[in-house]
């Protein structure tokens, strides 16, 4: 009878905003339930993964578990797979930091455990052929990726069979993991997994291998561990499937032959040699639940509602499909930035020269800041999700501190392309606060607390998702950037509630208008922009000249609008600041707003006030103020700024910031200006 292959295990990551609590459900619930069931089980072999984050928070609070790991390593009963230390998607990193992160995995596996893993587990087992050279370097001979990562590549009847595959002649063997029976293990009954594996075997008989053995077909069934249970009744549940299973495994051991990839390489090398495409979007957000057309559930859980007026593009599908797993920065315009903020601190870091061990402190900081879950939208709710955002910022930002030399580093303003975009930007590096300004709308887009490591203008920007439902479509979305000092000319028929949506109506929109730099004053770290807008019809026209300036832990920004056109201008000038904190709660943030001599705290949900001297933000979570000043007592709009992602399987609203809007009104005469001024300052509450 033929026979196949079979590797069993789990893979189990860790995010970095994790919250202690989770954390600590995740261990019992999945973790810890797991291991103590292949524990006893000495019959069989087994192939797990562990991040390198969770692996330093079991050796910290649960060193017990790492003992126990340690004797099943020991008496080969499993086998620890490497990788990538930071669990980065590994293309969209610099090819140093790729092999940096994967010896430092190797390295921290063979100190804890005494021997050096061989083979290697890929994030999404998202590809690029240049990773196969990156993890021989690393010492690796063998990869677990998705039977579909090869796509067209691969004949359907050599789906299951390890290949090799090459690049710049370092070669490397690729294991298929049934990505789709992994994923939806316990939602089979064994019975079927089984019928699974027979199917298998039927489709794919026995081949000569090299040197004329015999090459059996070959299955990995790797499920996400951490999500095998969230509570004890789920836990329990998922351990009692998997037991019966493992026993109807061994009841057909005449033709399941159950090991670990390194014993199964040593008599079985593979004939065929393949090449992978880069992946694509669609591989990688392929977890996205698959909806039917007006299906409808509980308040709460995914609803498909099919969004009017253009709001979800056509033929996302195809695109999807053909779009390289990069396009997310496309369609995420956080994405990007933080992919862009994560190339500008590598440069950072490698310009460090003489100190080994600032350099290295530094780099470790940076690699943390690559884990990829903050870097795209998934199932632990990815980019949606502010403050894992924030944890990746936090760390960035930590290793840029770290790179800078203590009684050396001077503040300075200086026009660099840190979003990489093409076009330079101004960036200004303090002791105090970090300010990254776009040249379109002449915006804050970054604002970094140095002593906090906190970018408090790490927004996001709304847009349309297949899977939104009609609460979500009411909400809306944004038709412009959530960011710093975005500017608009309203019309007075604009409403607040209106504003919150994403809809409203500018004479002008200056928003997205490109200015240019008009001069850059090194000297007192100040630029100014200048930019001209005017309507089709050409009757409006003005022309906007827009100053910052960075003392310390103040930002100044001036404008000067002045009518160029040939008509009166009247509208509503009006400054949209978006900060992010931690959360809308009590203890997180509390808002206060001086109307003349009158000073009153006002709750995050939507309030309207007229002639504001000042609102102050006390971020309670990082002991810190932020006051703004405007000039001349303007309106305020104030109101939170919600996304709705995924969380799992189910729509979730995660808290993004809170924006303030003051508003003037102007009226100018052709030929006339006006000047209007803010002022912002971040400090430590004493």
């Amino acid at each position: 009878m033929s026979s196949i292959n079979l590797i069993l295990g789990s893979h189990n990551s860790q995010i970095l905003d994790l919250s202690e609590a989770d954390q600590r459900a995740q261990y019992e619930y999945g973790i810890k339930p797991f291991l103590k069931l292949l524990y006893n089980r000495r019959d069989l072999n087994f192939t797990l993964y562990y991040s390198g984050l969770l692996l330093e928070w079991l050796e910290k609070h649960h060193s017990e578990f790492v003992d126990v790991l340690m004797e099943m390593v020991r008496r080969k009963q499993v086998e620890l797979l490497g990788g990538a230390f930071f669990e980065p998607l590994l293309p969209l990193i610099p090819k140093t930091d790729r092999i940096g992160q994967i010896e430092r995995m190797t390295t921290h596996v063979r100190k804890c455990f005494g021997r050096r893993p061989r083979g290697a587990w890929v994030p999404e087992s998202v590809w690029d052929q240049r990773i196969a050279a990156s993890l021989n370097t690393g010492g690796l001979d063998y990869v677990l990726l998705r039977e579909s990562v090869f796509g067209g590549a691969l004949p359907p009847e050599k789906q299951f069979w390890p290949v090799l595959t090459e690049d710049q002649g370092k070669t490397l063997i690729v294991l298929p993991v049934a990505h789709g029976m992994s994923e939806t293990l316990f939602q089979q009954t064994p019975e079927q997994v089984i019928a699974f594996l027979k199917g298998v075997r039927e489709a794919n008989p026995v081949r000569k291998g090299a040197g004329g053995s015999a090459l059996k077909p070959l299955v990995a069934l790797m499920f996400d561990g951490i999500r095998a249970g969230y509570t004890p009744d789920q836990s329990a549940s998922a351990m009692v499937w998997y037991e019966r299973f493992l026993d109807l495994v061994t009841a057909n051991r005449d033709w399941i032959h159950v090991d670990v990839p390194g014993r199964i390489l040593q008599n079985e090398r593979p004939v065929d040699r393949a090449y992978a495409p880069a992946s694509t979007v669609a591989a990688l957000m392929d977890w996205l639940p698959k909806l039917t057309p007006g299906e409808h559930g509980q308040e709460g859980t995914v609803q498909e509602e099919v969004v009017q007026a253009g709001a979800v593009k056509e033929e996302s599908a195809l695109r999807a499909e053909q779009s390289s797993f990069r396009s997310i920065m496309e369609m995420y315009p956080e994405s990007a930035r933080l992919y862009a903020r994560m190339q500008h601190t590598h440069v950072l870091v490698n310009q460090i020269r003489g100190d080994k061990y600032r350099k290295m402190t530094a780099r470790e900081e940076l690699w943390r800041g690559q884990s990829h879950f903050a870097y795209w939208p998934n199932n632990s709710g990815g980019i949606y999700r502010a403050n894992l955002r924030k944890a990746t910022y936090a760390a960035l930002i930590e290793a840029e501190k770290t790179t800078r030399e203590r009684g050396i580093f001077i503040p300075a303003i200086s026009r660099v392309d840190v979003d990489l975009d093409g076009r330079e930007e101004v960036l200004y590096q303090g002791n105090e606060i970090n300010a990254y300004l776009h040249r379109f709308g002449a915006r804050l887009f970054e604002l970094d607390w140095i002593s906090r490591n906190w970018n408090y203008l790490d927004t996001f920007q709304r847009c349309p998702e297949d899977f939104h439902d009609e609460a979500t479509v009411t909400a809306g979305y944004d038709r412009w950037p959530r960011a710093g000092f975005v500017d608009h000319l309203l019309l007075p028929e604009n409403r607040a509630s209106q504003f919150a949506r994403g809809d409203r109506r500018s004479l002008c929109d200056i928003s997205s208008l490109e200015y240019r730099i008009a001069s850059l004053d090194k000297d007192h770290n100040a630029v100014t922009f200048l930019g001209t807008c005017r309507t089709e019809d050409t009757l409006v026209e003005l022309t906007l000249q827009k100053r910052y300036r960075f003392i310390k832990n103040r930002i100044e920004v001036e404008y000067e609008i002045e009518n160029t056109g040939m008509e009166t201008l009247e509208a509503a000038f009006a400054v949209e600041l978006n900060l992010s904190f931690h959360s809308l709660e009590v203890d997180s943030l509390r808002l206060h707003v001086r109307q003349g001599r009158l000073r009153q705290e006002i709750a995050p949900d939507m309030t309207e006030l007229q002639g504001v001297s000042d609102i102050q933000f006390h971020d309670l979570r990082n002991s810190t103020r932020i006051q703004v000043n405007p000039s001349e007592r303007p309106d305020l709009w104030s109101f939170p700024v919600e996304a709705v992602g995924l969380l799992g399987d189910r729509l979730h609203w995660f808290y993004q910031s809170n924006c303030s809007v003051f508003r003037w009104p102007l009226n100018l005469s052709p030929g006339e200006s006006r000047r209007i001024s803010l002022s912002m300052k971040i400090e430590q509450n004493r």
